[in-house]
């Protein structure tokens, strides 16, 4: 199979064994190379839904946390 550029100097390819190659390439050739299994990569998906998830609930408790803008500070809001 062909590799995949993924951004940063990193590239992608799948074995013949099925595993995930990732590879990095400075344009002198391939200078690491990372063998994921299928379990490892599943493992790394469940990472990245795991760390979106508590990004977006981090996002969502300081949006509800923040409230509305009371205008409290602000002289010309208090009655006459």
């Amino acid at each position: 199979m062909n590799k995949d550029y993924l951004g940063d100097s990193v590239y992608v390819e799948v074995t013949p064994e099925g595993m995930l190659c990732l590879t990095t390439d400075n344009g002198m050739g391939a200078s690491n190379e990372i063998f994921l299994e299928p379990e490892v990569y599943q493992a790394l998906v469940n990472y990245v839904a795991r760390i979106k998830a508590q990004c977006q609930q981090e996002v969502t408790s300081a949006s509800e946390s923040s409230g509305p803008d009371e205008g409290d500070d602000d002289p010309e809001s208090i009655p006459s």
